[in-house]
């Protein structure tokens, strides 16, 4: 008698935990169906129905009639990595493959607050989380980076790789600052703690959630993340990102079924890094542009935080974020944008506004007013809830292409004897070094030059 065999590329109906659904089938019942159950990568628990079989990938469950749910779990480092897939067994001969990559996927707010975990270096304390959206806590009020750590100054409320670029030649696509729904991370990061030294390494996948999954959005692209912070350089936290285009790779598709076969090409890509600084109050923030250091960096306007401990409450410090390594054939964009109310400037992946993303990182399209510096993007008119980003490209990245960048997070007291707290400083023309701004942040230009000796 020969054997029936079915392949379900599990990752289509990722629990992760995303719950996904299908119609009732058959359930005729038969004795004897296998399930070949198999994960990337390996050495996960496999549940029939929520029970723990006590077995491992790759191993085969048998006894298996009618439907089942198969779920796949691998636990490291407190966070549960895997996918779910349904199946109906009609054939006692039959075997059902099942296959697919674990990740850990989340969008939810409350699901950041029980995931985070808080690091501390030098006088930096930061959150990550499994997923990939770095320093952010909870999404809302803060918490994400936390300076001097004695303190609970808190200085960013999310950080966000940034990816824009041209499908097909015309259609604009691009993460947005929030867009944590598109990120899947892959297990299992790598944590090296010393006295006064951390060094993370993750890896997440940006995957459209499936209530996009069909449309002309963001997607196919792995991001391995290296965050770096030492104490030989105080107040800076160095993140070394390499993007790759995995549109062609089986265990992407088994997630995101749309994608031809082959993959699909990124033109005029744009990559780096995006920052959601709130000094305290988020919206009575500034930003400003420093375009010979490739840095862009954001203040309290009126240099007055009354939650401030440790000194700070008068003179809160500046939070800049620069481009320390670019590929060669690239442009440094410094860029930045509000996010305050109706006049809200973010953009969103998967919505109409996700075009967006690639004019700004892109520097071609900024929102008005925009410096005429080609580097320089957009000059707020006033403060508010501001954003921050740089950016390199333009890039052609093909399926199996990566390129990779540097960029340091780092932040510095105003100099002595160069603010009135609770007078408002405006930011100025950012190309003129004798404005009061340009004096105020000589510490963090200062602390820009010594990030580059992170290692």
């Amino acid at each position: 008698m020969s054997m029936m065999r079915r392949t379900i590329l599990a990752g289509a109906c990722m629990a992760a935990l995303l719950g996904c659904r299908e119609g009732d089938g058959p359930t005729r019942p038969v004795d004897g169906g296998r399930a070949w159950v198999v994960s990337d990568p390996p050495g996960a628990r496999i549940f029939v129905d929520n029970v723990d079989t006590r077995q491992l990938t790759p191993d085969t469950v048998r006894g298996l009639s009618g439907r089942h749910d198969i779920s796949v779990r691998l636990d490291t480092l407190g966070t549960t990595y895997g996918f779910t897939a349904r199946i109906f067994v009609t054939d006692a001969d039959s075997t059902i493959t099942i296959s697919g990559p674990l990740v850990m996927r989340c969008d939810e707010v409350i699901c950041f607050t029980a995931q985070h975990r808080y690091w501390s270096a030098n006088r930096v304390r930061f959150a990550t989380n499994p997923v990939g959206n770095l320093f952010l806590r909870s999404g809302t009020g803060g918490g994400g980076l936390l300076w001097p750590s004695i303190t609970n100054n808190s200085y960013v409320s999310g950080g966000m790789i940034a990816f824009a670029g041209l499908l097909g030649g015309r259609d604009t696509v691009s993460l947005g600052i929030y867009d944590s729904g598109y990120l899947a991370g892959r297990p299992a990061p790598a944590i090296a703690q010393a006295a006064d030294r951390v060094e993370l390494g993750q890896r997440t996948w940006v995957v459209p959630p499936s209530s996009v999954i069909q449309r002309i959005t963001i997607r196919g692209i792995e991001v391995s993340e290296q965050l770096l912070a030492t104490g030989e350089v105080d107040d800076v936290v160095v993140l070394r990102l390499v993007f790759r285009n995995i549109t062609h790779d089986p265990l992407y598709a088994a997630l995101d079924p749309t994608v031809p076969a082959g993959g699909v090409a990124f033109e005029q890509a744009w990559v780096g890094f995006m920052l959601d600084p709130d000094i305290g109050t988020a919206s009575d923030d500034a930003l400003s542009y420093e375009r010979d250091l490739d840095l862009v960096y954001a203040y309290d306007v009126r240099w007055d935080e009354n939650t401030f401990g440790g000194g700070y409450a008068r003179a809160p410090g500046l939070i800049g974020l620069r481009m320390l390594n670019a590929p060669p054939e690239a442009t440094v964009i410094l860029n930045g944008w509000t996010s305050q109310g109706a006049g809200s400037q973010d953009w969103v992946a998967g919505q109409l506004n996700e075009r967006n993303g690639w004019n700004m990182l892109s520097g071609l399209r900024p929102f008005s007013p925009d410096h005429p510096d080609r580097r320089i993007g957009h000059m707020p008119l006033g403060p508010g809830d501001v954003r921050i980003s740089v950016s390199a490209g333009p890039l052609h990245i093909a399926p199996r292409d990566s390129v990779g960048v540097t960029v340091a997070i780092l932040l510095a007291d105003p100099v002595t004897g160069t603010i009135n707290s609770g007078t408002q400083m405006e930011p100025g023309e950012p190309t003129d070094r004798t404005r009061s701004l340009y004096a105020a942040a000589g510490n963090l230009f200062r602390k820009a030059v010594e990030a580059g000796a992170v290692r």
